[in-house]
């Protein structure tokens, strides 16, 4: 599908596109992974043809915390990356949607069910790390994504594909120092405790002490449970407490639509928004009222390219990509472009996912 490619960029939020020369070495358990240092684009970067191979094998993407679109994105481009490679047998998909027991549960499931590649989104963490050894130890090739299981790359897993967190905090903190200047922000995550969320606030309220004018409001994480409905009841909260506040960054940007309600119902001015993870109801609503918004895109492709590397570790082919990926910032202010809007397609979408419009429109069709 047609992405904006072209943004308004604030200086902040500049990349530096090429990846540096210098490597670094990670293990696997056959040996050293030898992988790019620096970063990573988009999870569709990469050729997984190269990394095929011929040995038969069944792949499987588990994700713990879920039922969301995102998470229905994130499977489809995992079986999308894994079609191109003609001798998988198979290409599963589970999602424990918030349940922990049952995200170690699938885990013994699918090495039950002969895996070979296994990505996992390790959202509960080291509670997933047990699990994940006894999967490596039968020989499946485990590569997580997102939350951090603890642990040993090499010997527990094969490798962790993670966003570059401090790059995205500092990116955050950037445009709030741009956009807000002095005031306040609140920071608004998942489950009380997850990793993910905890990774995210960590990067960002160490980026943030380079503006110390702009404080973080209660110095932790929101807990909204990743819930529009919960978002809305929170943010309602905070603002009943400390007033008009200033921005609101967070670690997914769909149920921000609860956030943005909540300013709506106490008639103030709408917040300079950070978050990452696009979405389609909050690009159809910005046009109505217009703010500072940077969402950070493509997240979706994270599979991708964690397959890329279960995949050549089982087939024992060479891949030298890096594990850690930078979303591409897309950022929209009031007198610039406007986010993209498809009313046709689910509110909580993400546009700017590596599929095609057609793949999209297949993925929610009623």
């Amino acid at each position: 599908m047609h992405r904006r490619k072209t943004m308004l960029l604030v200086s902040v939020v500049g990349l530096a596109l090429a990846a540096a020369c210098s490597t670094q070495n990670t293990t696997t358990a056959e040996g050293p992974r030898k992988a790019e240092e620096g970063f990573q684009q988009s999870g569709s970067g990469g050729d997984i043809t190269k990394f095929c191979g011929t040995k038969p094998m069944k792949v499987g993407f588990l994700k713990s915390a879920g039922g969301n679109t995102w998470v229905l994105q994130a499977a489809a481009e995992f079986k999308d990356e894994a079609s191109k490679c003609g001798n998988v047998t198979e290409a599963l998909f589970a999602q424990a949607i918030n349940d922990q027991q049952k995200a170690i549960a699938d885990i013994t499931s699918y090495v039950a069910q002969g895996v070979n590649v296994l990505v996992i989104s390790a959202d509960y963490g080291v509670a997933e790390l047990p699990a994940i050894r006894k999967a490596t130890q039968a020989g499946v090739k485990v590569v997580t994504i997102l939350g951090d299981a603890g642990g040993k790359p090499g010997t527990d897993f094969v490798d962790a594909v993670t966003f570059d967190t401090d790059f995205i905090g500092k990116t955050w903190a950037d445009f709030l120092h741009e956009q807000v200047g002095k005031g306040t922000v609140a920071f608004l995550g998942g489950t009380p405790g997850n990793e993910t969320s905890t990774q995210f606030f960590a990067s960002f309220q160490q980026a943030m002490k380079a503006y110390p004018e702009i404080e973080i409001v209660d110095d932790r994480v929101q807990d909204t449970n990743w819930d529009p409905a919960l978002r809305r009841k929170v943010m309602t909260g905070l603002l009943s407490k400390h007033g008009r506040i200033d921005a609101i960054v967070s670690d997914f940007n769909g149920p921000d639509t609860g956030a943005i309600q909540a300013y709506d119902s106490a008639n103030m001015k709408r917040p300079v928004v950070a978050s990452i993870t696009s979405n389609n109801e909050i690009g159809c609503d910005w046009a109505k009222k217009p703010y500072p918004f940077l969402v950070m895109g493509q997240t979706s492709s994270l599979p991708r390219l964690a397959l890329r590397i279960g995949v050549a570790a089982f087939q024992g082919t060479a891949n030298t990509e890096s594990a850690k990926l930078h979303p591409e910032p897309f950022t929209y202010l009031p007198d610039g472009t406007a986010p993209d809007c498809k009313p046709a397609l689910p509110p909580d979408a993400d546009l700017t996912a590596d599929l095609t419009e057609p793949q999209l429109n297949e993925l929610f069709k009623s």
